[in-house]
């Protein structure tokens, strides 16, 4: 008993709320966001942030913003818009295009940019179909495929949905498949209602008589063999369909999967199923219907279609595990690395992980809260830009920062807009000036005000980069737990080799 007393008179240990730490400059009417790296990263980074729970008039709202940031989490593009909602920026290798889905005045369109970060493209739904902000993708034919949304009258008495009967004039939302040449001629469509029967929906989602979203789509992927893989978020479950014919070839996952879960207890609520070059689906599981404590995650399967059985392959679970409600994804990047957006959360939860295949984590993006990103990725991206670089003149009275000359518009991370700026305190300083449909960053440039002079580095000070994060919770007993129970207390170790005692309050 005599180590459980001594462990027991330690003052009880209870982490703080974590605070609002941001560590990057970043230009006027954007969201500070804090980076944290563990391991040398290359790439890019593209996400959106976009702020959830806004009030009317809240003076601290900023539209979503398709953002560039290096492998050092600093801000290279952004581009501004009057936009209510940006659902994916992402990069198109085989094209070496960008692409976006906008959405303004309830109407989405989907925008192409070049490498010089131009817009070159735009286009929407046809055939009455209800654009939908989910995905956009280009196939290997160089063909567009996006997602829409349409609404049908269905007689649906005798069913029942959540308890309640189904009104003979329900109004369902079908999820609506639409391909598109090069030339936005229309060439395959695809409806749900003529493959899929709203009784495969959960009823967590909800029914609603006067817009029913039953399936609710919200990734296409082409598969190996040129078929279509596309994730129900409302039916818990990932379809394959023919790209030809579009009848349904198997179903992972929901009321009526083709598989089973030797090893793994499904997914639910999931975003972004994706096949991998070595014949894998990964997919970001919400966790929606899973059991308490819901824990979301991103997660890889093996599929065996001769005894039809999915096997969970590798999966990362945060520590400690939380649960994303809605949106997500989960890319695999050419450098193998894990990169999990974690959707509808806050903080003290990141929002963006990099992780390896051994779950270690190489960096972690904190947005501020109730900032949220849709998608988010890291890419290897040929940009063949040049940053402008940020001089130091000394005046003998001032320190002077200087932009490059010839730009119709400068930012200061200070918030000023002229070419050059006073620097009165110790601070790393960007400015980003106008360059194809947004803002170019400058190369970071951290100043020392100590030194009262111009020597500068583009490091940051010693310490400010260190990430360290929770790599188990054990017993009293050393051993290990996967689920913290209030009232009772713990040791938590840390990836720096520290331990320390917290307890959880009923």
């Amino acid at each position: 008993m005599g180590k459980y007393l001594f462990w027991l008179s330690l003052i009880l240990f209870i982490a703080p709320v974590d605070a609002q730490n941001f560590n990057r400059p970043v230009p006027p009417n954007y969201y500070p966001y804090q980076f944290i790296e563990t391991n040398n990263l290359s790439g890019y980074f593209l996400t959106c942030p976009l702020k959830l729970n806004v009030n009317p008039g809240d003076p601290n709202y900023y539209a979503p913003t398709p953002t560039l940031l290096d492998s050092n989490g600093f801000i290279v593009w952004y581009m501004p818009n009057e936009a209510a909602n940006i659902g994916d920026f992402k990069y198109f290798e085989n094209e070496q295009v960008f692409g976006y889905i906008r959405t303004a005045n309830g109407h989405a369109s989907y925008q192409l940019l070049d490498l010089n970060l131009n817009i070159v493209d735009s286009f929407t739904n046809l055939n009455n179909v209800e654009a939908d902000a989910h995905e956009f993708q280009i196939l290997s034919n160089g063909n567009y495929i996006i997602g829409g949304i349409k609404d049908s009258i269905m007689n649906l008495v005798g069913y029942t949905f959540n308890g309640n009967p189904g009104s003979p004039n329900t109004t369902v939302k079908a999820y609506i498949i639409q391909e598109y040449n090069a030339s936005h001629q229309l060439v395959f469509e695809w409806n749900s209602l003529n493959h899929i029967f709203p009784t495969e929906a959960y009823d967590m989602y909800g029914y609603n008589v006067n817009g029913f979203d039953y399936c609710h789509g919200n990734s296409i992927d082409e598969d190996l063999d040129g078929n279509l893989i596309i994730s129900f978020r409302h039916l818990n479950a990932v379809y394959k369909i023919d790209h030809l014919t579009g009848n349904i070839i198997w179903i992972l996952g929901g009321k009526s999967s083709d598989f089973t879960f030797p090893n793994d207890g499904g997914f639910s609520g999931q975003h972004d199923a994706r096949r991998q070059p070595d014949g894998t689906i990964s997919l970001f599981d919400n966790a929606n219907s899973a059991p308490p404590p819901r824990k979301s995650r991103g997660v890889k399967y093996s599929l065996d279609t001769i005894n039809w059985t999915a096997t969970r392959t590798w999966q990362y679970i945060h520590i400690p595990s939380f649960f994303s409600r809605a949106m997500g994804n989960h890319q695999i990047n050419g450098s193998n690395q894990h990169i999990i957006n974690y959707g509808w959360n806050y903080r003290p939860n990141p929002s963006i992980l990099v992780v390896d295949n051994l779950g270690m984590i190489d960096a972690r993006i904190n947005f501020a809260d109730s900032v949220v990103s849709y998608r988010s990725y890291l890419n290897q991206i040929p940009l063949s830009i040049t940053r402008p670089e940020i001089t130091c003149t000394n005046d003998g009275i001032n320190i002077v920062l200087s932009a490059p000359s010839g730009f119709a518009e400068y930012r200061w991370s200070t918030g000023e807009t002229g070419a050059s700026i006073y620097a009165n305190q110790s601070d790393t300083f960007q400015v980003w000036v106008n360059y194809g449909a947004g803002y170019l960053g400058s190369i970071p440039f951290y100043f020392d005000q100590l030194l009262s002079d111009c020597t500068v580095g583009i490091e940051e000070p010693e310490g400010e980069n260190q990430l360290v994060y929770i790599i188990g919770y054990y017993d009293l007993l050393g051993r290990e737990v996967d689920y913290q129970i209030p009232g009772q207390l713990y040791i938590v170790r840390f990836s720096n080799g520290k331990k320390e005692m917290k307890y959880f309050p009923k």
